[in-house]
Order: structure tokens, then sequence, then C-alpha cells
């Protein structure tokens, strides 16, 4: 069964030297593209550009990078660095990230936030030979700055909310749905078919957006070890963020969600992964050996996904990575 256009990849944390290795294996099989979370604790754009050195082939990607952490213009200047560095192999995937917004003290509004930071960007990458000037509504750039002239740069928007969908459909190249939205097959259908239905109120040809999302993904020839592992991803990350109205169109058991959270919330970790039950595995995660994986993977045969990012935690994620190349990517993409 042929289901999806391309198969790609990304790690929950790991070491740098761990990351590069891992690296340099995807970049050796038919993965498309290596995807790269940003977070606290490393330097996400350093980590792009050692794997942009260290590969040949696979296209590397923001998943996502946050104007919060740095403002448009320097997203503009670093994302033109990494490109001449790769060749044409970077794909720019962009998200408000509102959590850092609380956390960094600042007021904002996110939707005008996104949309004046893909203005920066597209006026600064534009083909142009003027200098390039704007003022927004959060994000200015009153010193005229030349373009660096890369206007292909596939630029996508993480986006979970209505609004920021809409805004997906009108300014990106598509749409990164998230590890707390992805699980379901549902929302999928809904997101996909909100950014489609805006691209086309905005003339723009909605055949040619590309729709990835990330699973929490758990791989192993031992299928129960691999479910068991991620429990603890779901209990302290996936479920405790899971927004509501996700849920509610997810068809989410909201009693069962509700202890998992209610533990978190209270810092009772380990009691928050024991709440977990292998349903929730079934609904929230790509868990099990890799047939379970594929036959997980073809609920969202139709949902309008072109490709599925495998967000790797383990048990093993250098032979998860390799069981997935070897035992999955051959089963669900087209023209194999």
């Amino acid at each position: 069964m042929s289901t999806f256009k391309s198969i790609d990849i990304g790690f929950s944390e790991c070491s740098v030297h761990d990351f590069l290795t891992l690296a340099e294996l995807v970049d050796k099989t038919d993965f498309s593209r290596l995807w790269i979370q940003e977070d606290d604790q490393k330097s996400t754009w350093t980590l792009a550009a050692l794997a942009l050195r260290s590969t040949n082939r696979v296209k590397v990607a923001f998943g996502v990078t946050s104007p919060v952490r740095r403002h448009p213009q320097i997203l503009a200047i670093e994302t033109a660095t990494l490109n001449e560095i790769s060749a044409d192999r970077l794909v720019l995937g962009l998200g408000i990230a509102t959590g850092a917004i609380r956390n960094y003290g600042l007021q904002m509004e996110p939707l005008p936030a996104m949309r004046d930071t893909v203005r920066i960007i597209r006026g600064l990458l534009a083909d142009a030979t003027s200098e390039f000037a704007y003022t927004g509504k959060v994000f200015s750039t009153t010193r005229p700055q030349k373009p660096f002239r890369i206007p292909s740069l596939p630029i996508l928007l993480g986006a979970i909310g209505p609004r920021m969908l809409d805004l997906a459909g009108e300014v990106a190249d598509g749409l990164i749905l998230t590890r707390r939205g992805c699980f379901s097959a549902d929302y999928q259908r809904y997101a996909i078919d909100r950014v489609t239905n805006s691209a086309r109120a905005n003339n723009r040809d909605a055949k040619k957006l590309n729709f990835v999302g990330f699973f929490e993904t758990s791989i192993s020839e031992d299928g129960n070890l691999a479910r068991q592992f991620v429990k603890k991803i779901l209990g302290t990350y996936t479920i405790p963020e899971l927004p509501l109205f996700v849920s509610n169109l997810a068809g989410v058991n909201e009693k069962e969600v509700q202890i998992v959270k209610q533990r978190y919330l209270e810092g009772d970790f380990t009691g928050a992964v024991e709440a977990v039950t292998d349903e929730m595995v079934d609904m929230f995660a790509i868990a099990g050996t890799p047939g379970q994986c594929v036959e997980r993977l073809e609920q969202c045969s139709d949902t309008g996904l072109t490709a599925p990012i495998l967000f790797i935690h383990g048990p093993d994620k250098l032979k998860a990575a390799k069981l997935a190349a070897e035992q999955i990517i051959p089963r669900l993409t087209i023209d194999r």
C-alpha cells in the first residue's frame, strides 16, 4: 500500500555526538527530511549547521523555530547562512511558541507576530534588487536590508488553532502538525481542510502545499518494550499539553486524560505515566514493532498528510531509525 509522498524523521533529546551519528545514518537511508525541534536544552541552529555539514542528501528542517527567540531579521540572516552551507537542503519551519512568550515575560499577539515574521523573512529572501524594510504590528525592520535572494526556500508553519491554521494557508508553503494534534486522523482532516480552504480563499494553489506531522514514535522488534517506553512521553508531555478542542475533535476519553493531567500538574510524574493506558498508546503514539507502526500510520492514509514525521524517542534511537528505514519506508511511500 502506497500512502505518503515521503517519510520524515526527528529525534527527541540526545547528546550532540549521538545526534550527529543519527543524522549520518538518516543521510544513508530514504528518509526525506531530518526535523529538529527547538527547546531550551540545545541550540537548534547549531545542530542544524552541524547536521548539514555532516550529511550530503537529506534535507534538514526546523520543526519549529520561533521569532520569540530570534527577531525575524536574524532568522532570515541565519537562514541565508545555512542555505549557503546546505546547497538548498534547508526547510524553515516557524511557530510562535506561546510558552516562550510567557517564560520570557513578553507581551505580544501570536497571530500578527507570525504574520510579520513571514513577511519580513519573505521580503529579505525575495529575488529583488531593492533594499527591504518593513513596519509591522509586532515586528519591524526599519534599517534597509538587501535581500538574500533565496525565493524558493520552503517556509512551513507549525499551527494547531483555527486562526493560525488560516494564516498557514494564507502565507506559508505548508503546515506542520504538532505532536499534540497529529495523533488524531480526525484532527488531521480538520487542520488540512482548514489550511487548504484558506489558501484557496487567498487565491493560492492549495495543491502545492505540503502537510507534515509529528508522531510520538517508539519502535522496537520487542513491541511491548516500545509501547511501555513511549508511555513516559505521553504521560509527561503529550497528554498534559493536549488542547481541549483537539481532544474533543478526536473523541478522547476525557476522564482518563484528566487523571493523567491532574497527576502531572500535582508533580506526580510517575503516577501520570502509570495512568497512561494501552488504549492511550494506541491513540496518541506510533509504538510497537515496525509492522504495528505501519498499521497505525495507515489510519492516516486518507487525511491529506503528505509526510509523517517519526519523532523517535527510543527505546534505542539508532535501532529504531534503522527499523523504520528498512521496514516502514518501503511499505508506506509512493512509487517505491
